[in-house]
């Protein structure tokens, strides 16, 4: 594996942080937004800890077998800028082959991003002739893929949903766990599978309707700083829809684009508008489990605020759910290389293992 192949690229990308950002900018975000985000991938971005923890998975590999890598592997790019660079980048750290296809919203900081790095940009139907298709999308989006290319391997990066856990207490400053919260929600615009979606709070009714209106406040001023409060005609018919349907539903608070719904179902689908999140209440952790209601082996990461350390009962539980990912409030959006992501290895996915008599 050659590290100083990926450590090259990212320099280079931290090199042209101003035309990465215009990139972004050009296919519709906020400067300031684009600027942050492009920060928080480039802390990210450590390809020494990733280059380690695929040295340890391979070596883990059973004496008499082999790992096989695919001839070519394309990659699917989402709107989300930076959201599939991370498995690029390992790839070209082991030699593989590999494309870009390139998503229509997210095409000038794609371009911007395989012309600074040397990544082939694949047109047309080019990518299905690869062995191993690598998407960064939903799991609606992985059978449509498979179906357009039934003789590769699909592999899904970053496709699951994350949600929030604040343990109330005492101590706790609701406020400024609202601000922690708000930073996750916002950031990205919730395109990115680390987005919350959804806050599960531990504690009383008065102290959750309390947070509620805390988050709606602080959801607002992070639209504000991220420049986040202006939308285009697709996103405020988003907001519409969904802002109605959860004043339907229940007791509503916002303040800006986003809203808050305090919601007293379990987590199951998620809000429909913009920057929402649906704000549920139990009364203990063994509790969490039937609160969150997620297909198995959909749950991506968990936000934890409040009184959360040192409870290993709620570290368990949240694991137990299938997370890949736990991380303090407000330290979402910025997950390590190395970190696995929807629960398996970046890069073992790709390869075949097989008996060293098999390999020719």
């Amino acid at each position: 594996m050659d590290v100083e192949v990926g450590r090259r690229v990212v320099e280079r990308f931290a090199r042209e942080e101003r035309g990465l950002v215009e990139a972004m900018v050009a296919d519709g975000w906020p400067e300031a937004m684009a600027r942050e985000g492009l920060a928080l991938h480039l802390q990210s971005w450590d390809v020494e800890q990733a280059a380690g923890r695929l040295e340890r998975e391979l070596a883990a590999v059973g004496p008499g077998q082999r790992v096989v890598w695919p001839k070519m592997v394309s990659h699917i790019w989402p709107m989300l800028p930076g959201a599939g660079v991370g498995p690029v980048l390992l790839g070209e750290m082991i030699g593989v082959k590999q494309g870009v296809r390139l998503s229509r919203r997210g095409a000038c900081f794609g371009r911007k991003v395989c012309e600074l790095a040397g990544w082939e940009v694949l047109q047309g139907e080019r990518w299905g002739e690869a062995e191993v298709v690598v998407v960064s999308g939903s799991d609606a989006t992985l059978h449509e893929i498979g179906r357009l290319a039934p003789g590769a391997r699909v592999v899904g990066y970053g496709h699951r949903v994350s949600f929030g856990v604040l343990v109330d207490g005492v101590e706790v400053d609701l406020q400024e766990e609202a601000r922690r919260f708000a930073r996750d929600v916002v950031m990205w615009r919730q395109s990115g599978c680390f987005s919350v979606r959804a806050i599960v709070v531990v504690g009383e009714e008065a102290r959750w309707r309390a947070f509620g209106k805390a988050l709606a406040g602080c959801i607002a001023a992070e639209e504000a700083r991220l420049g986040a409060g202006k939308m285009d005609e697709v996103q405020e018919a988003a907001r519409a829809q969904g802002l109605a349907l959860a004043q339907m539903q229940g007791e509503v608070y916002s303040e800006g684009v986003g809203y808050v719904r305090l919601a007293r179902e379990a987590f199951e689908g998620g809000e429909r508008g913009p920057h929402a999140v649906s704000v549920h209440r139990v009364e203990g952790i063994a509790d969490l489990a039937p609160a969150v209601v997620q297909p198995r082996g959909q749950v991506q990461g968990v936000a934890l605020g409040g009184a959360w350390a040192g409870r290993e009962d709620l570290l368990e539980e949240v694991v137990r759910l299938g997370a890949t990912r736990v991380a303090p409030a407000g330290q979402m959006q910025a997950p390590p290389l190395a970190w696995w992501h929807d629960g398996r290895a970046n890069l073992l996915g790709w390869a075949r293992v097989v008996e060293v008599s098999e390999v020719g």
